[in-house]
């Protein structure tokens, strides 16, 4: 049994909404949702038609609600047929189901911020097969319906608490899971009552279902401890978990090598648990306590040094680091050292953090870890000059496709940085010349693309000029993979090209899609121009589809990932 893993719940994003377009651009991007709702009906791909018909209709809802809607009822309707289809003796079955399930969850996550009541019906009319009665024991239907369900009720609780309540209690009927968790603040934003009902239900499910026997659920009550503490919670309730949750660990029998393992692990929690103990449950806070000074004593020698660092770290030394050091043997004293080094260069004294780095005993740390101090030193004597620090880190790159990281990475941080836009691109340009120096393959096609990424926010003139002969030979490429279709790589499906895809020339594919949309924001008019160069109908008509929604600002639903969000870096060879 593992024991408790303390997370920290992922906060919801920032749901500002971007800039408004000015009324000329918005009113060209919704003439062409009003076009591509016309041509969807010609997509034959299953997966394709559901994405471009829920996108179209999130788009036209406030314009056009009765076609938007039916435009959601279709991709409702053909999702279900997909499904019903599934052939499970069919070897690549879980490869499209989760193809299926993608396409599931951003189906309904669109569909609920107009219509509550129209998701939980697309919901229930697409689960999956399989039992979903019970989450545990890596019941993977259940838990990803648990999961879908609750991604559902964050998007609803807004404007209706009570059926995003409905939707948290199907999923704890399942079992407790993170995300009822995680759940809890969200409603008590909404509906303090109704957030506290639902947290002595989750308790009561708890202890229902017995800690000791599921590490997961274990884990899970401690997360919920430290996540929803009174006045938020219950206090009674709470005090009454957190007394049940110390006498499991209290109790469990550190002889066997599973109760060992629970103990060991709750050990490196204390630290984070004891202010709750002292404030909820004094009485137990000695007993605790000593518990813990029992569990260090078995601790391996490792997890002891480990220990031991991180309170050093804290509040030690470098001399108090060096000589932790020397009580170890030389396997140990790598990090050892290392974190000494860089206590001192993070006191000023750079000198002795090469001293000691030269005690580093594996010689390729030893010289990674100088490194690491010559470059800070010199960033300190030029003044932090970004310029003059990608120059001098360009010039020891032994590749060209780590010169090329460089020189991006620095434009980057000082354009986010509100930098010197011309030294931003002179060093663009150098990052020109070094991909125009390189042979075409993948690798420098992917560059050309991270290349124009760059130039987005400088040169809006240079991006377009790179995207343009990109489009060509991206035609070329996808007219070739359609030739060789099903010999190295499946492309198509339904005599169609399916995106995202997962290969090199997929992955392209979908960082164009993701230029062309983010430029609609800058120039939609020849951002459209250069998506209507595409060549397959099926693959222009969802660029342009990407290419309205980023323009409008219309935001893609939760953990829902199409296409490449953002560029990747390849390998160019010398």
């Amino acid at each position: 049994m593992q024991g408790p893993i303390i997370t920290q719940f992922p906060q919801p994003a920032d749901s500002a909404p971007p800039p408004k377009v000015d009324p000329e651009t918005e009113k060209k991007a919704l003439d062409l949702v009003q076009t591509l709702s016309e041509q969807v009906v010609n997509l034959h791909a299953s997966a394709n038609r559901i994405r471009a018909e829920s996108e179209v209709a999130d788009l036209l809802w406030v314009r056009d609600e009765k076609r938007a809607r039916t435009l959601f009822t279709a991709a409702v309707t053909q999702l279900a047929s997909q499904i019903s289809e599934l052939d499970y003796s069919d070897a690549e079955v879980y490869n499209e189901m989760q193809r299926i399930l993608l396409s599931r969850q951003e189906l309904i996550l669109r569909i609920a911020p107009h219509d509550a009541d129209l998701a939980i019906s697309a919901l229930q009319l697409t689960r999956m097969q399989g039992d979903n009665r019970s989450r545990y024991g890596g019941n993977w239907t259940a838990n990803n319906e648990a999961n879908l369900e609750m991604m559902l009720a964050n998007v609803i609780a807004a404007k209706d608490p009570a059926a995003a309540l409905k939707l948290a209690r199907n999923s704890l009927s399942r079992g407790v899971s993170w995300n009822v968790i995680a759940f809890l603040p969200t409603l008590y934003q909404k509906d303090a009552t109704s957030a506290q009902t639902l947290y002595k239900e989750i308790v009561a499910r708890i202890k229902d279902d017995n800690v000791t026997r599921n590490a997961e659920l274990a884990n899970n009550a401690w997360n919920l401890l430290v996540s929803f503490e009174p006045p938020k919670a219950d206090e009674d309730t709470y005090r009454d978990l957190l007394t049940s949750m110390l006498s499991y660990i209290l109790t469990s029998n550190r002889q066997t090598a599973q109760g060992m393992n629970v103990a060991q692990n709750m050990y490196y929690q204390i630290e984070r648990i004891m202010p709750l103990v002292d404030k909820y449950a004094p009485a137990r806070a000695a007993e605790l306590r000593e518990w813990s000074q029992g569990v260090e004593r078995t601790l391996d020698p490792s997890a002891k040094m480990y220990q031991e660092m991180r309170r050093i770290s804290e509040k030690g030394s470098v001399d108090d680091m060096l000589a932790l050091a020397s009580k170890y043997p030389p396997e140990f004293q790598n990090m050892l050292y290392q974190n000494a080094a860089w206590k001192a260069v993070s006191s000023g004294d750079t000198a002795r953090a090469k001293e000691i780095a030269e005690k580093i005993p594996d010689p390729v740390q030893r010289r990674q870890v100088t490194d690491q101090i010559d470059n800070q030193a010199a960033r300190a004597a030029e003044g932090d000059n970004k310029v003059v620090e990608a120059h001098r880190l360009a010039e020891k790159a032994n590749t060209l496709n780590r010169k090329l990281d460089i020189l991006l990475q620095t434009v980057n941080t000082m354009v986010n940085a509100g930098g010197d836009k011309k030294a931003a691109l002179d060093l663009l340009n150098e990052a020109k010349a070094v991909v125009a120096s390189t042979p075409q393959s993948a690798a420098e096609l992917t560059a050309q693309l991270r290349l124009a990424q760059a130039y987005m926010r400088l040169d809006t003139d240079q991006v377009f000029a790179i995207l343009q002969p990109i489009v060509v030979r991206l035609n070329e490429l996808v007219a070739a993979a359609v030739v060789l279709d099903g010999i190295d790589f499946h492309y198509l499906k339904d005599g169609e090209w399916i995106m995202p895809g997962v290969n090199n020339l997929g992955n392209m594919v979908g960082m164009l899609d993701q230029m062309l949309a983010g430029l609609g924001r800058i120039d939609f008019d020849r951002a459209r121009t250069l998506a209507d160069q595409i060549g397959r109908p099926e693959m222009r008509m969802l660029m342009e589809i990407d290419l309205v929604q980023t323009t409008l600002g219309v935001k893609t639903p939760v953990n829902q990932v199409f296409g490449m969000r953002g560029m990747s870096g390849m390998t160019i060879m010398n």
